[in-house]
């Protein structure tokens, strides 16, 4: 039987009627998903997380007397903190999530100020909390004083042994040397020299003030970097560092120096981009000269300024760098004692791959110190045969240099490193927003969130699970930890790199950065 023709045209006029309510709710759905839009929301719903589960519980104020006091402590162990402390952080990162997604879809130019600037304003309002996640900024006051106030060298005498000292007693490293750099060193005296012995706040204030205008350097290298390198993804980059949740807690909230460490490097790959050699040894010594860890990527740059430039200008490097070195610990007190101390901590081992290792062959009937040193070799031997091979990329393409850094660091912190602690991730994340690989952020991201959960180990499970985690001398507490902290990342580690999807990216592909592009015909001089 036929459709009446009454109905059939009816029908018609209806459909079109679908078709533009969809399409209305489509761009609807656009408009409110649009960066300029999505972005200052997620930014409000953050700054607001951050205040209600950080700042005004933790606030600096009311605890920085009680130092060197942790979150678990001001918390009492109970489960309603740990609990806020982890869903606070899961909503951050979704946040953060979204709000790189969106910067990946729409990279508009004229975001990057307002992204720099909200990452400040986050920052600023973060730098109020008390460093609840670790006390190294209260070591750093500790050791300025002696320097500024004593002309003693914290290299070498433990600050706890200093008569007199004011902020000694607030520390709880206070009984053994620094390990810290000759740069970071007089810059922790230059600090206290300039705020006074009066105020334990005050100090801790300007050492967040140092580790915020690191941050914000670090911010704009990344960006200025992409710029150069993939303007497509400078936003997302820029975006990617700035609003990070673990970036923003490290630096603004513990103030670590690891800000600064990281400045450096990354104002060192930038001179290497503009083809400055000379300078770029320079910038990666001042970083090494802050913190030790990224000793490790001075080889490889200045072995590509060789494959680029020729030996004259790598061994000029290569002197430079040891010059630099040398008069740094010669500006301190006592100097020859303080290069003696490099490897006071090298023994230590917790929260690591090397960590569970270790105590699982003493709980095995291995002694402890032949447990040690049999971890510690394969660790360094295996750490050596991957740098070895990122060498070898770098020898044979000058322009994997970047890439090979985020490869060793990331090794380093997956497989080799002993003593391991949350802001080490910030190394990895610096170096991920420069897109080296294309799994870098997914990578550096992931291990961003898992490490936010070993604060609630080490800081309540630990206690509330005592018998457990104190199995196999600490055994049980480390399972714990490198379990929930690495266990995905290395599932994810092994799909890129097993599946051969870790690589570079090329210049045609919809994400990512072109970081094998055919090295430019090496000029007869390098710039210095």
């Amino acid at each position: 039987m036929r459709t009446p023709r009454v109905l059939r045209c009816s029908a018609r006029p209806d459909a079109a009627e679908t078709k533009r309510a969809q399409g209305k709710g489509i761009r609807l759905l656009r408009h409110i998903a649009s960066p300029s839009r999505s972005l200052p929301a997620i930014f409000l719903l953050s700054l607001l997380i951050y205040l209600l589960a950080l700042v005004i519980p933790y606030n600096l104020f009311s605890y920085v007397h009680q130092a060197p006091v942790s979150l678990g402590e001001i918390a009492q162990r109970r489960p309603p903190p740990a609990a806020i402390f982890l869903l606070a952080f899961a909503a951050l990162f979704w946040l953060y999530s979204l709000a790189y997604r969106t910067c990946l879809r729409s990279p508009h130019r004229n975001l990057a100020l307002p992204i720099l600037l909200s990452g400040l304003v986050l920052a600023l309002a973060l730098s109020l909390t008390y460093p609840i996640g670790a006390g190294d900024v209260v070591d750093y006051v500790s050791h300025g004083e002696e320097l500024a106030y004593f002309g003693l060298n914290p290299l070498v005498v433990p600050p706890g042994y200093v008569p007199g000292t004011t902020f000694a007693r607030y520390s709880a490293f206070r009984l053994v040397p620094s390990n810290y750099g000759p740069l970071w060193t007089w810059i922790s005296g230059l600090v206290v020299g300039a705020l006074g012995r009066e105020s334990l706040a005050l100090n801790l204030l300007g050492f967040k003030a140092v580790a915020i205008s690191a941050y914000l350097g670090q911010a704009v290298l990344i960006y200025t970097i992409l710029r150069r390198r993939s303007p497509r993804y400078a936003l997302p980059g820029l975006l990617f560092f700035a609003w990070n949740p673990l970036i923003l807690y490290e630096f603004a909230v513990n103030g670590h120096n690891d800000a600064a460490m990281m400045f450096f490097a990354l104002l060192g790959m930038l001179l290497w981009e503009r083809g400055r050699p000379l300078a770029m040894a320079t910038a990666l010594t001042l970083s090494f000269l802050i913190k030790i860890p990224t000793i490790l990527l001075l080889p490889l740059f200045l072995l590509a300024s060789v494959r680029r430039w020729g030996w004259r200008v790598g061994l000029q490097g290569g002197a430079l760098a040891l010059g630099l070195t040398g008069l740094a610990y010669l500006s301190l007190p006592d100097p020859l004692a303080a290069l003696t101390n490099l490897s006071g901590r090298s023994g230590l081992l917790t929260h690591s791959l090397p960590a569970v290792v270790s105590m699982g062959l003493r709980q095995a009937g291995v002694p402890e110190a032949t447990a040690r040193a049999l971890v510690q070799t394969a660790t360094l031997l295996a750490l050596g045969g991957w740098y070895l091979s990122r060498l070898r990329r770098v020898w044979r393409s000058p322009s994997h240099a970047l890439p090979a850094a985020y490869d060793v660091i990331l090794f380093l912190l997956l497989f080799a490193t002993p003593w391991f602690q949350p802001w080490y991730v910030t190394w990895l994340i610096a170096l991920a927003s420069l897109h080296p690989r294309r799994s870098a952020p997914t990578q550096a991201g992931l291990l961003s969130l898992t490490v936010i959960i070993s604060y609630v180990i080490y800081g309540f499970l630990w206690f509330w699970i005592a018998p457990i985690a104190n199995w196999g001398h600490g055994l049980g507490i480390n399972l714990i930890a490198v379990g929930t902290t690495y266990l995905l990342p290395w599932a994810y580690a092994a799909w890129t790199w097993g599946a051969g999807r870790d690589r570079t990216n090329g210049p045609h592909k919809t994400v990512g950065l072109d970081l094998r592009r055919t090295d430019p015909s090496p000029p007869t001089s390098a710039t210095i």
